[in-house]
């Protein structure tokens, strides 16, 4: 029987372009007083900025084009690279600040390794799950396999250190082994077992007792709660209808990261309650679509994929607004398709890309798509 192929759901493609078009404005606003103290040129950020999030909607409409199952045929590649990726950081790595290595430097250009990975990490533990259906129950032949990939990538990762990186991928790998049917005692055992490590590397290490302690208190001083406070005072200044864009007075050099992490800050700011709501209700629309197209896709690879792109990108989106907004401590994480950033905007533009692919293909009947695709992979990976 031949694919029935469809339109893309545009109620995932135009919530993230208005997020990306919204960002262009918010973030020439919040980094053109850094851009110049940077480089004496208050259009420098901006600029890249923009290229950038020009090559997210290019790379969005290329990737929608190209069929999501071709994935599977280069899972491995794309699960090798990102481990040597990680190996490299670890072993090779330049630190940056608090003894961080989480970007690899070629000449003029640089990424962040962590963004990729957990989108490798997603295509291979769909693919696993949708093989593994049958028997995903049995510890040892479908669990524990697919549990391998995951803790190997978390511990990579956190020992970079990025402990709040980590935490997100172990979390997001957790509820799509909960979509995929793995046993709730296998997770729960899992879970226990990593708690005490969790605990003993936090105490480990002094930067993430800093942001703890400095949460909690609000006056101990340290640069994790002068960010926090400048922050709320961002949000305090914005009221309902916010100062106006451009108006922000928190960019002046008064909150550090303003066109980064703290990004969410600049727009309860400048827009105010309503802008702010219209963010959420931004990211939002596109987690409901994306969950609601994972729930009635009948191809397992392509539910599991669907739904593991949408948990991402909506827990970036929640986790940053939560730290700015004070609700809980500082981590690093950025606000998908709306701060500044090179990596993160290029592979949630391709992971979107990918989500759209997979809306093309949502009233396929079921297994007609993966069946032949899993026969020609089977001998491969037997």
């Amino acid at each position: 029987m031949e694919p029935k192929v469809n339109k893309i759901d545009l109620w995932i493609l135009v919530p993230i372009l208005a997020l990306i078009t919204f960002s262009l404005g918010v973030v020439y606003s919040a980094s053109s007083s850094w851009s110049f103290k940077l480089s004496g040129d208050t259009m420098y950020l901006f600029r890249n900025h923009i290229l950038r999030a020009a090559a997210g909607v290019i790379l969005i409409f290329a990737v929608s084009r190209l069929s999501y199952l071709h994935l599977i045929r280069y899972r491995k590649l794309l699960m090798g690279a990102a481990v040597l990726m990680l190996l490299y950081l670890l072993f090779a790595g330049v630190e940056q600040t608090k003894g961080a290595a989480r970007w690899i430097y070629l000449g003029g250009f640089s990424f962040q390794p962590a963004d990729y990975v957990k989108y490798a990490l997603l295509i291979n533990i769909a693919y696993l799950l949708a093989k593994k259906k049958d028997y995903v129950g049995n510890l040892y032949y479908g669990y524990l396999p697919v549990l391998g990939y995951v803790l190997l990538v978390v511990i990579l990762i956190a020992l970079q250190p990025n402990f709040s990186t980590a935490s997100a991928i172990f979390l997001s790998s957790m509820m799509l082994f909960w979509i995929g049917k793995v046993k709730l005692k296998h997770m729960a055992i899992t879970v226990l077992s990593i708690v005490p490590a969790a605990i003993v590397f936090i105490l480990s290490k002094p930067y993430i007792l800093n942001r703890i302690f400095s949460y909690r208190e609000h006056t101990g001083g340290g640069e994790t709660s002068y960010q926090l406070s400048q922050a709320i005072i961002g949000f305090g200044n914005g009221g309902f209808f916010g100062v106006g864009p451009g108006n922000s007075n928190q960019r002046e050099f008064f909150l550090p990261q303003s066109y980064d992490d703290f990004v969410f800050s600049i727009v309860g700011e400048e827009y105010g309650f309503w802008g702010v709501t219209i963010v959420i209700l931004l990211f939002a629309l596109f987690v409901f679509r994306g969950l609601k197209l994972a729930k009635n896709m009948e191809d397992d690879f392509g539910k599991y994929l669907a739904f593991g792109i949408t948990v991402i990108i909506g827990m970036n989106a929640v986790i940053n607004m939560m730290v700015a907004t004070g609700i809980i401590p500082t981590t690093g994480q950025t606000l998908p398709f709306i701060s500044y950033g090179g990596t993160s905007i290029i592979f949630n533009s391709i992971a979107v890309g990918i989500l759209l692919n997979i809306s093309t293909h949502r009233l396929q009947p079921k297994g007609a798509l993966l069946r032949e695709t899993l026969s020609r992979t089977e001998a491969e990976d037997d």
